[in-house]
């Protein structure tokens, strides 16, 4: 699936698949672009992949961690104020 993330774009998400070879070395795989949250989440979750969703913002033009999907499937956030990742649903 393809998502089209408009020119004037203020905050852009990028969902990124987390593939481990046989010896153990990770690398990223598939990569998609989205322009919400919900969108890289569903993405890494019909993989059923585990991942990590970085954010990039346009007012400062950095890309920041966002949240993680683990093998489990669970899902972890990055809590901004104390700088710990936090279960979410």
């Amino acid at each position: 699936m393809t998502t089209r993330i408009p020119r004037n774009a203020k905050k852009v998400f990028y969902a990124n698949e987390t593939v481990t070879r046989e010896d153990g070395t990770k690398f990223a795989g598939r990569e998609q672009r989205s322009t919400t949250f919900r969108e890289a989440r569903k993405f890494l979750d019909d993989l059923g992949a585990p991942g990590n969703v970085t954010c990039w913002t346009a007012a400062s033009n950095q890309t920041s961690a966002y949240a993680t999907r683990h093998a489990d499937g669970s899902w972890t956030a990055l809590n901004w104020f104390t700088g710990t990742w936090e279960p979410i649903d």
